[in-house]
């Protein structure tokens, strides 16, 4: 209790200590045979016991509240703008819900760090709602539409070129080459016929296209035969498009092809196409097998 007049004969004179004080009252122990309050108040007010002479509990003074500060400005529009909210300027302590940007305020009491954090968050807030007003300000500029002046203003930094509808622009991509790798000039399937650097190095497994019926040779040298071989027929292709079609019904005439089925010739073993009848005869190699595979009639053709 702090110290101050008496107020009744009945109760206990000032200064003295509360029923359930736990703090530290000199002389207390040897003190028998009284209350706790008069034996405390006794202990407080005799010469003979030595203290500081000051009380250890001080007059309670309201403190008057300090002016609104940005940031309570901040809160104080957020509230009126969305309506009651758990986020205000004056957070009651052990609230245990989430304060947004409160891990980042720390030191200070409760009160003050959420003070902060809700106003940092509101900021971000803030700064969101312009970008994306401005967001849709250029894009009815691009429109052609009428803007109001006041989203035009120098806070804004609206600036735009450009009208919509865009027109697009066709950019043919253009083959990228390192510089500090060995580019090869040509592929092996384009060289001539007569270029030495037309084959593939031995050890190279990807296809090898007519490769297959080529065998009893170096690697290079039966890659250069299968190259040449398949770029002879890919020119020969590309010249059959360009010859006119004879329709005579119901055979269509093709001059210049090159048949799959030969004539009086079977297919090379381990050949994977389709061979018509093939399913249809035993006991014979499979070169015996695929003589005459086609009919005579399609052969004719």
């Amino acid at each position: 209790m702090m110290r101050g007049t008496r107020k009744s004969t009945l109760m206990t004179p000032d200064p003295y200590h509360t029923p359930g004080y736990c703090g530290y009252c000199p002389q207390f122990k040897y003190q028998i045979g009284e209350t706790f309050g008069r034996t405390t108040s006794q202990l407080l007010t005799t010469s003979s016991v030595a203290s500081s002479g000051r009380p250890v509990l001080s007059d309670i003074v309201p403190q008057p509240r300090p002016p609104k500060d940005g940031r309570r400005a901040l809160i104080t529009a957020r509230c009126l703008n969305l309506g009651d909210q758990k986020l205000c300027d004056e957070m009651v302590p052990n609230y245990t819900g989430y304060i947004p940007k409160g891990e980042h305020y720390f030191g200070k009491p409760y009160a003050d760090t959420c003070l902060s954090a809700i106003a940092d968050f509101q900021s971000d807030q803030l700064k969101h709602h312009r970008k994306i007003r401005d967001l849709r300000t250029i894009a009815d500029l691009q429109k052609g539409k009428e803007v109001p002046p006041e989203l035009l203003s120098k806070d804004t930094l609206i600036t735009t070129k450009y009208r919509t509808p865009l027109q697009s622009i066709t950019i043919k991509p253009k083959a990228y080459y390192s510089p500090n790798v060995l580019q090869h000039s040509l592929s092996p399937y384009v060289m001539s016929y007569d270029d030495p650097k037309k084959f593939l190095m031995s050890g190279y497994t990807g296809f090898v296209p007519r490769a297959r019926g080529q065998m009893g040779m170096g690697y290079p040298l039966l890659t250069n035969k299968a190259l040449c071989e398949f770029t002879d027929e890919s020119d020969r292709l590309k010249r059959v498009k360009d010859l006119p079609v004879v329709v005579e019904r119901p055979v269509i005439k093709i001059v210049d092809t090159k048949p799959i089925y030969l004539k009086d010739s079977g297919q090379v073993p381990h050949y994977t196409g389709h061979v018509p009848g093939k399913k249809f005869r035993y006991g014979m190699t499979f070169g015996y097998s695929t003589q005459n595979a086609m009919p005579k009639k399609a052969l004719t053709v």
